[in-house]
């Protein structure tokens, strides 16, 4: 009797161990995934990434999951439509946003930061943002109908230009596309840090490789693997954004065995 008892544990522990290896194996399958996918969507040059592929991307999602979302669909529809009637894309992509989509600010502090604030398709679904997920929601319409719209970079912030380098207006995605000057701007913000990469227009790398920095900034302190996986995405598509080696070397050193 006592021999088998010994058995069944031992066949009770195989099987748990078994369960927890194939768990560990696809959470770490996965992982790898999110990570490599954005490299193999992208072949170095920035004109080559996609906004609307990157937002599936980093919900493990396939690269083309907006063609089932109504959401998107119906928010292009509504563009359309504004622009036929009304031949003025930036209202029309304001209305889109800020009526239709109605999103509203996530709130200040780690609500405009947490997940649901940063990834475009929950932002899409919640109705909730804050300064990147509503930046990047209206990158990938920009990107879908051809806009002239950029997302620049401040001191721990982003905000929407529309226009060109002669001709432009500034929209502040936690203010409903409310305008701000660049001087006003840089009084807002005078206390930095600066880096030199503020109001130049962000390639799409770069602002990817900020929403990486920014996933990997959630896990800094209860996940730090995790956070050095994200790191890595940024490094490789903003390597010249200072924050991300400052972070890798926080994440790194609270290892246990630190590189």
């Amino acid at each position: 009797m006592g021999r088998n008892l010994d058995e069944r544990l031992k066949m009770n522990l195989s099987s748990l161990v078994s369960r927890l290896s194939s768990k560990l194996f696809w959470w770490l399958f996965f992982a790898t995934l999110v990570i490599a996918l954005p490299f193999l969507l992208w072949n170095g040059k920035s004109e080559s990434m996609s906004y609307r592929e990157m937002a599936c991307v980093f919900e493990e999602r396939a690269p083309g999951c907006l063609d089932s979302i109504s959401d998107w669909h119906a928010g292009l529809a509504y563009f359309d439509s504004s622009v036929a009637a009304t031949h003025d894309t930036l209202q029309s992509l304001k209305n889109l946003l800020w009526q239709f989509w109605n999103i509203e600010f996530a709130g200040a502090g780690e609500a405009a930061v947490a997940k649901d604030a940063v990834l475009p398709l929950r932002v899409l679904a919640n109705k909730r943002s804050g300064c990147m997920g509503l930046s990047w929601l209206a990158l990938m319409v920009a990107q879908s109908r051809g806009l002239p719209l950029d997302a620049i970079l401040l001191p721990g912030h982003v905000f929407l230009r529309y226009g060109s380098s002669d001709s432009f207006v500034n929209l502040e995605p936690n203010r409903r596309g409310f305008t701000y000057t660049d001087e006003e701007y840089r009084e807002k913000y005078k206390k930095g840090p600066w880096t030199g990469l503020e109001f130049k227009p962000l390639e799409t790398r770069q602002f990817i490789g900020l929403a990486a920095f920014d996933i990997g900034n959630l896990y800094l302190e209860n996940d730090i693997p995790r956070a050095l996986t994200w790191y890595r995405m940024a490094e490789e598509f903003f390597p010249e954004y200072p924050g991300i080696e400052a972070n890798q070397s926080i994440a790194k050193n609270r290892l246990p065995n630190p590189f």
